[in-house]
Protein backbone atom coordinates (compact mmCIF):
# COMPACT_ATOMS: atom_id res chain seq x y z
CA UNK A 1 0.00 0.00 0.00
CA UNK A 2 2.82 2.24 0.76
CA UNK A 3 4.84 3.86 -2.07
CA UNK A 4 8.86 2.25 -2.73
CA UNK A 5 9.84 6.09 -1.95
CA UNK A 6 8.40 5.93 1.58
CA UNK A 7 8.85 3.20 4.49
CA UNK A 8 6.00 3.32 7.11
CA UNK A 9 6.50 1.70 9.98
CA UNK A 10 4.19 0.96 13.20
CA UNK A 11 4.17 0.39 16.79
CA UNK A 12 0.80 -0.24 18.72
CA UNK A 13 0.90 0.40 22.09
CA UNK A 14 -0.29 -2.90 24.56
CA UNK A 15 -2.95 -0.45 26.59
CA UNK A 16 -4.66 1.32 24.12
CA UNK A 17 -3.82 0.17 20.97
CA UNK A 18 -2.62 3.04 19.87
CA UNK A 19 -0.90 3.32 16.59
CA UNK A 20 2.65 5.46 16.26
CA UNK A 21 4.42 5.60 13.23
CA UNK A 22 7.76 6.43 12.39
CA UNK A 23 8.31 7.03 8.49
CA UNK A 24 11.57 7.02 6.49
CA UNK A 25 12.13 7.96 3.31
CA UNK A 26 15.52 6.77 0.95
CA UNK A 27 17.47 9.48 2.21
CA UNK A 28 17.21 7.88 6.23
CA UNK A 29 15.26 11.08 6.89
CA UNK A 30 12.20 9.69 9.43
CA UNK A 31 9.04 11.93 11.06
CA UNK A 32 7.69 10.49 14.37
CA UNK A 33 3.58 10.23 14.24
CA UNK A 34 1.70 10.48 17.45
CA UNK A 35 4.22 8.55 19.96
CA UNK A 36 1.64 7.83 22.71
CA UNK A 37 4.18 5.19 24.99
CA UNK A 38 6.89 2.68 24.39
CA UNK A 39 9.31 5.74 23.74
CA UNK A 40 12.31 3.17 24.20
CA UNK A 41 10.92 0.70 21.37
CA UNK A 42 10.42 3.69 18.92
CA UNK A 43 13.83 4.69 19.79
CA UNK A 44 15.54 1.62 19.84
CA UNK A 45 13.99 0.96 16.00
CA UNK A 46 14.72 3.83 15.14
CA UNK A 47 18.66 3.97 16.39
CA UNK A 48 19.28 0.45 14.91
CA UNK A 49 18.05 1.22 11.23
CA UNK A 50 19.97 4.25 11.95
CA UNK A 51 17.25 6.71 10.57
CA UNK A 52 17.65 10.35 11.54
CA UNK A 53 14.43 11.60 12.84
CA UNK A 54 13.46 15.52 11.88
CA UNK A 55 10.49 15.82 13.71
CA UNK A 56 6.98 14.86 16.10
CA UNK A 57 3.74 15.76 14.64
CA UNK A 58 0.43 14.87 16.37
CA UNK A 59 -2.69 14.41 15.03
CA UNK A 60 -4.62 15.38 18.28
CA UNK A 61 -3.28 16.04 21.89
CA UNK A 62 -5.15 13.21 23.79
CA UNK A 63 -2.69 11.26 26.03
CA UNK A 64 -2.71 8.01 24.54
CA UNK A 65 -1.56 9.81 21.10
CA UNK A 66 1.17 12.54 22.95
CA UNK A 67 2.77 10.33 25.89
CA UNK A 68 5.61 10.01 24.48
CA UNK A 69 6.03 13.10 22.46
CA UNK A 70 8.76 14.99 25.37
CA UNK A 71 10.81 11.40 25.77
CA UNK A 72 11.43 11.27 21.91
CA UNK A 73 11.80 15.23 21.53
CA UNK A 74 14.60 15.22 24.16
CA UNK A 75 16.25 12.49 22.47
CA UNK A 76 16.87 13.20 19.13
CA UNK A 77 16.46 17.23 19.58
CA UNK A 78 13.69 17.83 17.28
CA UNK A 79 10.70 19.97 16.85
CA UNK A 80 6.97 18.87 17.73
CA UNK A 81 4.18 20.06 15.33
CA UNK A 82 0.62 20.35 17.23
CA UNK A 83 -2.63 22.60 15.96
CA UNK A 84 -3.27 25.10 18.45
CA UNK A 85 -6.87 24.41 19.18
CA UNK A 86 -5.58 21.31 21.02
CA UNK A 87 -3.24 22.80 23.45
CA UNK A 88 -5.93 22.91 26.46
CA UNK A 89 -5.63 19.29 26.22
CA UNK A 90 -2.15 19.15 26.06
CA UNK A 91 -1.89 20.90 29.31
CA UNK A 92 -4.48 18.92 30.57
CA UNK A 93 -3.33 15.28 29.34
CA UNK A 94 -2.23 14.22 32.67
CA UNK A 95 -5.45 15.19 34.14
CA UNK A 96 -7.37 12.62 31.81
CA UNK A 97 -4.32 9.85 31.90
CA UNK A 98 -5.29 9.71 35.97
CA UNK A 99 -9.12 9.58 35.17
CA UNK A 100 -8.87 6.66 33.00
CA UNK A 101 -5.83 5.16 34.59
CA UNK A 102 -5.18 6.25 37.84
CA UNK A 103 -2.16 3.60 38.14
CA UNK A 104 -0.45 4.97 35.45
CA UNK A 105 2.96 7.16 35.74
CA UNK A 106 2.79 10.97 34.97
CA UNK A 107 3.43 12.10 31.57
CA UNK A 108 5.48 14.71 30.30
CA UNK A 109 3.83 17.25 28.92
CA UNK A 110 6.12 18.68 25.48
CA UNK A 111 6.22 22.28 24.68
CA UNK A 112 4.83 22.99 21.13
CA UNK A 113 7.50 24.09 18.42
CA UNK A 114 5.04 24.66 15.56
CA UNK A 115 1.39 24.90 15.36
CA UNK A 116 -0.02 23.65 12.21
CA UNK A 117 -2.81 26.54 12.19
CA UNK A 118 0.42 28.91 11.27
CA UNK A 119 1.50 26.28 8.99
CA UNK A 120 0.85 27.22 5.10
CA UNK A 121 -0.09 23.81 3.91
CA UNK A 122 1.81 22.07 2.14
CA UNK A 123 5.07 22.37 3.95
CA UNK A 124 8.37 20.38 3.78
CA UNK A 125 10.23 18.91 6.67
CA UNK A 126 13.37 17.52 5.23
CA UNK A 127 12.43 15.77 2.01
CA UNK A 128 8.89 15.25 3.33
CA UNK A 129 6.35 16.97 1.60
CA UNK A 130 2.96 17.27 4.35
CA UNK A 131 0.18 18.43 3.75
CA UNK A 132 -2.10 18.83 6.10
CA UNK A 133 -5.93 18.60 6.42
CA UNK A 134 -8.39 20.26 8.86
CA UNK A 135 -10.34 17.57 10.66
CA UNK A 136 -12.16 18.89 13.83
CA UNK A 137 -14.74 16.89 15.65
CA UNK A 138 -12.58 14.22 17.46
CA UNK A 139 -10.84 17.18 19.19
CA UNK A 140 -10.73 20.95 18.24
CA UNK A 141 -7.33 20.64 16.91
CA UNK A 142 -7.41 17.45 14.94
CA UNK A 143 -5.67 17.35 11.73
CA UNK A 144 -4.67 14.29 8.90
CA UNK A 145 -1.37 14.19 7.40
CA UNK A 146 -1.17 13.51 3.72
CA UNK A 147 2.39 12.17 2.75
CA UNK A 148 3.76 11.14 -0.57
CA UNK A 149 0.60 8.63 -1.07
CA UNK A 150 -0.57 7.84 2.65
CA UNK A 151 -2.91 9.49 4.98
CA UNK A 152 -2.67 9.28 8.53
CA UNK A 153 -6.02 9.76 10.10
CA UNK A 154 -5.40 9.96 14.16
CA UNK A 155 -8.81 9.54 15.57
CA UNK A 156 -10.58 11.53 13.26
CA UNK A 157 -11.30 7.94 11.13
CA UNK A 158 -11.22 4.07 12.27
CA UNK A 159 -11.93 0.68 10.70
CA UNK A 160 -14.75 0.26 13.37
CA UNK A 161 -15.86 4.12 12.88
CA UNK A 162 -14.80 6.89 14.06
CA UNK A 163 -13.31 8.76 17.21
CA UNK A 164 -15.65 9.23 20.17
CA UNK A 165 -16.95 12.88 20.29
CA UNK A 166 -18.55 12.60 23.69
CA UNK A 167 -15.32 13.65 25.44
CA UNK A 168 -14.18 17.15 26.23
CA UNK A 169 -13.83 19.36 23.18
CA UNK A 170 -15.79 16.92 20.88
CA UNK A 171 -17.97 17.95 18.63
CA UNK A 172 -20.20 15.19 16.37
CA UNK A 173 -20.87 18.05 13.80
CA UNK A 174 -17.58 19.02 13.33
CA UNK A 175 -16.75 15.64 12.52
CA UNK A 176 -19.15 14.59 9.75
CA UNK A 177 -18.08 17.90 8.06
CA UNK A 178 -14.04 16.62 8.69
CA UNK A 179 -15.48 12.94 7.27
CA UNK A 180 -17.00 14.94 4.18
CA UNK A 181 -14.03 16.73 3.39
CA UNK A 182 -12.16 13.36 4.12
CA UNK A 183 -14.40 11.57 0.91
CA UNK A 184 -13.11 14.61 -1.38
CA UNK A 185 -10.38 12.94 -1.45
CA UNK A 186 -8.77 9.76 -3.61
CA UNK A 187 -10.02 6.79 -1.92
CA UNK A 188 -6.62 4.96 -3.24
CA UNK A 189 -4.96 6.91 -0.44
CA UNK A 190 -3.08 3.79 2.18
CA UNK A 191 -4.98 5.36 5.04
CA UNK A 192 -3.06 4.79 8.70
CA UNK A 193 -5.75 5.09 11.59
CA UNK A 194 -4.74 6.13 15.21
CA UNK A 195 -6.08 2.40 15.94
CA UNK A 196 -6.41 -0.30 14.22
CA UNK A 197 -4.90 -1.61 10.70
CA UNK A 198 -4.21 0.15 7.79
CA UNK A 199 -6.28 -0.04 4.56
CA UNK A 200 -7.25 2.13 1.35
CA UNK A 201 -9.09 5.53 2.48
CA UNK A 202 -11.93 4.48 0.18
CA UNK A 203 -12.72 1.34 2.08
CA UNK A 204 -12.11 3.12 5.52
CA UNK A 205 -14.59 5.88 5.10
CA UNK A 206 -16.83 2.97 4.03
CA UNK A 207 -16.55 1.07 7.18
CA UNK A 208 -17.47 4.41 9.02
CA UNK A 209 -20.28 4.67 7.11
CA UNK A 210 -21.76 1.46 7.68
CA UNK A 211 -21.21 2.06 11.07
CA UNK A 212 -23.38 4.91 11.39
CA UNK A 213 -20.37 7.30 12.34
CA UNK A 214 -20.74 6.02 16.15
CA UNK A 215 -17.60 6.61 18.15
CA UNK A 216 -15.50 3.47 18.96
CA UNK A 217 -12.55 4.18 21.04
CA UNK A 218 -11.97 5.52 24.67
CA UNK A 219 -9.83 8.14 23.85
Amino acid sequence: MCPLSLHVEKFVASTYEQNCYVLANGDGEALIVDPGSNAGRIIETIDKKGWRPLAVIATHAHFDHVGAVAEVMERYSVPFYLHHSDKALLRRMNLYNMVIAPEGPALRVPKITHDLAKMVSPFDIGGFVIDTVLSPGHTPGGVCFLIDGNIFTGDTLLPKGVGRTDLPGGDAGALLKSLDCLAELSGELAAHPGHGFSMPLGLLLEKAKTSGAKGCHNT
